[in-house]
């Protein structure tokens, strides 16, 4: 494992932020979901922070020279979903292995804790926004500028609005099921978002902060 670190959820958040830090000049990030630290464990939010002590290890060991996390908010009360249960649930991990943590989050900045023996800073980034309830694909929503992928991203939602029998959960899941229907209706049908940020399909100038964000973690 490298000495700059960024952990995801999951195999496609680690295709995006791999994307998005070569286009912003931080090839040198290595970018894993959680079942790198730990083979016998899956992905997910919740085994990023069940395996987010090896990783803290790993900075005390001297292995790890810069770590960034990124992890969906999700919505409450599903599996302590929610912008602030996620700030609390990771931050008290963070704080055993003692990290300084604020009375409250730089919201839509995002935050970078330091330590209080001197052990190199932490980044965390709660998705989209660092502020709301939500996710990556509510992230990637916002980057969709373009008149045309506007349309069909506005087209995607409004089909899955008369869809006559629903099998997903609209209150958690509307906004990932219309990025998924969204990436379907492209010239490649099914383009991962890694591509569509490589491909200008997405744009960065809406994410200005994240960027800024990425750039002060790995600096």
């Amino acid at each position: 494992m490298g000495p700059y670190v960024l952990l995801v959820e999951g195999n496609d958040d680690q295709d995006f932020f791999k994307a998005y830090c070569e286009l912003i000049g931080k090839a040198n990030v290595e970018v894993i979901p959680p079942k790198t630290l730990d083979i016998s464990s899956g992905d997910g939010w919740s085994n990023l922070v069940k395996n987010l002590p090896i990783l803290l290890g790993q900075i005390k060991a001297g292995d790890v020279d810069k770590f960034g996390i990124v992890l969906d908010a999700d919505y409450p009360p599903n599996n302590k979903g929610g912008f602030s249960k996620r700030f609390q649930v990771v931050t008290e991990k963070l704080a055993e292995f003692g990290y300084i943590i604020p009375k409250k989050p730089s919201h839509k900045t995002g935050d970078i804790f330091i330590h209080s023996d001197g052990l190199p800073s932490i980044g965390l980034w709660i998705m989209p926004d660092h502020k709301s309830n939500g996710m990556l694909e509510d992230f990637v929503a916002d980057l969709v500028l373009d008149a045309t992928q506007i349309s069909l991203l506005n087209h995607a939602e409004q089909s899955i609005k008369k869809l006559p029998i629903t099998l997903f959960d609209k209150t958690l899941h509307l906004t990932k099921s219309k990025v998924y229907t969204w990436r379907a209706w492209q010239k490649r049908p099914g383009i991962p978002l890694s591509k569509a940020l490589q491909d200008g399909i997405l744009d960065r100038s809406k994410s200005v902060s994240f960027e800024d964000w990425l750039k002060m973690v790995f600096k």
